[in-house]
């Protein structure tokens, strides 16, 4: 009996209960032998997926015995690959050397597809920027970052005040997120991109073009997300920091920040702030004046993991920017002086996920987020208007003094979705996706009247006069969309296919907005002005529309792919579109509540190449719009007026593709070319703001063992197919230089240092989509930069 017993513990021993062993590393620089944190480490073909931690150090437990491949990857270094075997009831350790490489090989991990993947197994035409290179750049906004990829342009109102256009579109035309989250605010003066804080981010991932359907109304030209840093849970616990500091010699500006991370297998805890603060910009004709700013950033997360597969996460972000200069834009006369007194921005969101619920089930998740951003303008305008007699003698002089405009633009947001795994080749996600921007707005004009006697010419009487407008009538936006994706996976994963949909239901309404809304003179307050009209009567309006795209990625060999898109996309008129009255003393920007919504069908053919010594990832692309939305010249109550209107009929097509080619030893040459062309074709016209044919051009290399040097060009061609009313621009070339070293370490400390010199030979030139406004002729001048990252 006793022999049967044992035999039946052999096997509930070594059958019933597998048996399992551990795998453990540590994983270093191979120059510098820096240890490497937050490298992602798989075992291929199974679930263990992991990342080091501060220590470069990773420990998978419970490994079922067998023989494995194990995958090491690392922004900025070549793939390891290695194969281990798991022994019974032991550990087995490796020592891992990853080697500084930049060529990218499709390894990142996004999630603009609202689920995990590779981009090199997305279709879509997509970007990536990750923090690696971000710290290379003395980027003052996002814009400055994302204008180093092809397809994507920067557009300016000042230093501070920048946005991005997507292949010739920009603005309203592009969904712009962060963490997942829409931004929502006027783009008349651009902000939106500017009110992210660059040193909180991890990376930025950019859907080029009408692509995708998960996003709705306005992701007509694109989308850009921005991932803030986020350690997450890791498997041991966990304590570290960072520190970075910058200066720029251009405008003489300083930054710092701090950020503080905890956690472990259950928890994690973040924190960080950033300071900032800059002077007039320095341009080759001279100081760029009121373009300086301050601002200061504090973000904090928290998460829980109640249980093994369920996770809380908690975000805060809190923007403020004061005093920021406002150098360009035509909405203001040529002599104004324009400012931010004031622009913050603060977000709330809470997010709660479930995972692996059953076999075909693989997540659940449900997220709501509050966004308040406030937009305080003051604008001098410097403007006195005389009105004199038949003598010529001084009878009346109005001083405006000042112009106040000031909004405040709140949104909500609510996501559900659910992530299915149906059988082995279709992985579907299904979801709702609703928000409200809501929007309360006013413009206070002070003036002084004064009046003369028409003989003597003694004054007779001044008046303080404040009349009171509403930029935009009290008005709420909402949209909510339910949405389907699957990526069937065909022919051994040679053939990738992403079919999506979306419907979706826009609900615009508006207050009855009078002008001016009231006139207070010499302190008594006037409801009812002479003068006093209806600008918009109050409304309600609904519209339903739907989106569409498939998507194609074939594996023509083991490196090369070609990606073929089809999409159909929609974008109902923004509020400032709608209803909007701007006047700040120059022409007047009027709204159309009778504008249709644009439609558009856009068609993109791609190339990929991911091999070890070369990268190529280029796109063909067209475009054709129906109704899209552009502002043109004219007339509103007698006054010179640029009033939105729709185009019947417009194409756009174009190309861009971006390159690396590590042609000798470690020396790699990399380079970008873009262009797009826009037609209004209904009226024979070109389009508004459409970049020129830009491209850039560098060399990268090793100066020494522990130093990157790199050497990069510019260019832009001349832009002569404007709008009415647009001013052609000519071409140019600049040329960056810059260094950096790899990562130090001194015991627990690591420290990575960043230097370069920008426009090396301070070329005087005009960026195309900057503002047509007189003051911004010539983009920053000479700029010598340095930064230094350590980490704790």
């Amino acid at each position: 009996m006793q022999k049967y017993v044992l035999l039946l513990l052999f096997f509930l021993t070594n059958y019933a209960f597998p048996q399992s062993g551990s795998f453990s590393g540590k994983v270093f620089d191979l120059n510098s032998n820096a240890t490497i944190s937050d490298a992602d480490v798989t075992i291929l073909n199974t679930q263990f997926i992991s990342k080091t931690n501060y220590s470069g150090e990773f420990l998978f437990e419970n490994i079922p015995v067998g023989t494995y491949k194990v995958e090491v990857s690392h922004p900025g270094y070549t793939i390891f690959m290695s194969e281990v075997k798991i022994n019974y009831k032991n550990n087995t350790s490796l020592t891992i050397k990853l080697t500084p490489n930049e060529i990218e090989t499709g390894e990142i991990v996004v999630t603009s597809t609202r689920y995990e993947s590779l981009i090199k197994d997305v279709p879509l035409p997509m970007e990536v920027v990750d923090d690696h290179q971000i710290l290379r750049m003395s980027a003052n906004t996002v814009s400055d970052v994302l204008n180093t990829k092809s397809g994507l342009t920067m557009t300016r109102d000042g230093i501070w005040a920048t946005d991005i256009s997507i292949r010739g579109l920009s603005r309203n035309n592009v969904v712009t997120l962060i963490d997942g989250n829409r931004i929502e605010t006027a783009n008349d003066l651009s902000a939106r991109l500017s009110m992210i804080d660059v040193n909180d981010i991890d990376r930025i991932e950019i859907i080029k073009g009408g692509s995708s359907s998960l996003y709705g109304t306005g992701a007509f030209g694109g989308v850009i997300n921005v991932f803030t840093e986020n350690y997450g849970f890791e498997n041991n616990n966990y304590v570290r920091g960072s520190f970075l500091t910058g200066y720029n010699s251009v405008n003489i500006s300083g930054t710092g920040n701090l950020s503080l991370n905890a956690g472990s297998k259950f928890w994690f805890a973040k924190i960080s702030g950033t300071l900032r603060n800059a002077q007039n910009t320095q341009t080759p004709q001279g100081e760029l004046k009121n373009s300086q700013y301050y601002d200061d950033n504090v973000s904090g997360s928290l998460g829980f993991k109640p249980f093994s597969n369920q996770v809380l996460k908690l975000d805060y972000q809190r923007y403020d920017a004061k005093d920021v200069g406002i150098p360009g834009s035509s909405l203001f006369p040529t002599n104004a002086v324009v400012s931010y007194p004031e622009e913050k921005r603060e977000m709330y969101s809470a997010e709660y996920k479930i995972t692996d619920i059953f076999k075909s089930l693989k997540n659940v998740s449900l997220k709501y987020y509050y966004q308040t951003i406030l937009r305080d303008v003051q604008n001098i305008p410097n403007q006195v208007v005389l009105k004199k007699a038949s003598n010529g003698n001084l009878i009346q002089k109005v001083s405006v003094d000042d112009i106040v405009p000031i909004a405040n633009h709140y949104t909500n947001g609510l996501q559900f979705q659910t992530d299915w795994m149906l059988g082995k080749y279709n992985n579907v996600i299904v979801g709702v996706d609703a928000w409200q921007r809501s929007l309360t707005s006013d413009r206070q004009k002070f003036q002084t009247i004064q009046k003369f006697d028409s003989t003597s010419g003694n004054l007779i009487s001044s008046t303080a006069q404040i009349t009171g407008e509403k930029p935009l009538p009290e008005a709420d936006y909402r949209s909510i969309g339910s949405y389907a994706q699957d990526e069937i996976k065909l022919f051994n994963d040679k053939l990738k296919l992403n079919i999506g949909v979306r419907a979706d239901q826009v609900k615009i309404t508006n207050s009855t907005t009078l002008n001016p809304a009231y006139v207070i003179v010499n302190g008594v307050r006037n409801n009812t002005p002479a003068g006093q009209i209806v600008l918009w009567n109050a409304s309600e309006t609904n519209n339903v529309s739907w989106s569409s795209n498939i998507g194609a990625l074939y594996s023509v060999f083991k490196d090369i792919d070609v990606t073929l898109n089809a999409a159909r996309s929609f974008r109902v008129p923004s509020l400032e579109e709608l209803y909007q009255f701007i006047d700040l003393g120059s022409f007047v920007r009027v709204g159309n509540p009778n504008l249709n919504p644009e439609k558009g069908y856009s068609d993109d053919l791609g190339l990929r190449v991911w091999k070890p010594t070369i990268n190529f990832y280029g796109n063909i692309f067209l475009n054709s719009f129906t109704d899209l939305v552009v502002e043109k010249p004219g007339t509103f109550e007698g006054r010179p007026a640029y009033i939105k209107t729709n185009v019947g009929k417009a194409l756009m097509f174009g190309y861009d593709f971006d390159f690396m080619y590590n042609f000798y030893k470690s020396l790699i040459i990399y380079g970008s070319l873009a262009y797009v062309r826009g037609e209004d074709t209904g009226n024979n016209l070109d389009l508004p703001q459409m970049p020129p044919l830009n491209g850039r051009l560098g060399l990268r290399a090793p100066l020494i063992k522990y130093l990157v040097v790199d050497l990069s060009s510019t260019l832009f061609n001349g832009q002569d197919k404007v709008a009415p009313g647009e001013v052609s621009t000519p071409g140019y070339a600049t040329f960056d230089f810059r260094l950096n070293t790899s990562t130090l370490q001194y015991n627990f400390l690591k420290f990575q240092f960043f230097a370069g010199i920008e426009n090396i030979l301070d070329k005087s030139y005009r960026d195309h989509l900057a503002s047509n406004r007189g003051l911004v002729t010539s983009e920053p001048g000479r700029n010598f930069y340095l930064k230094i990252n350590m980490e704790f």
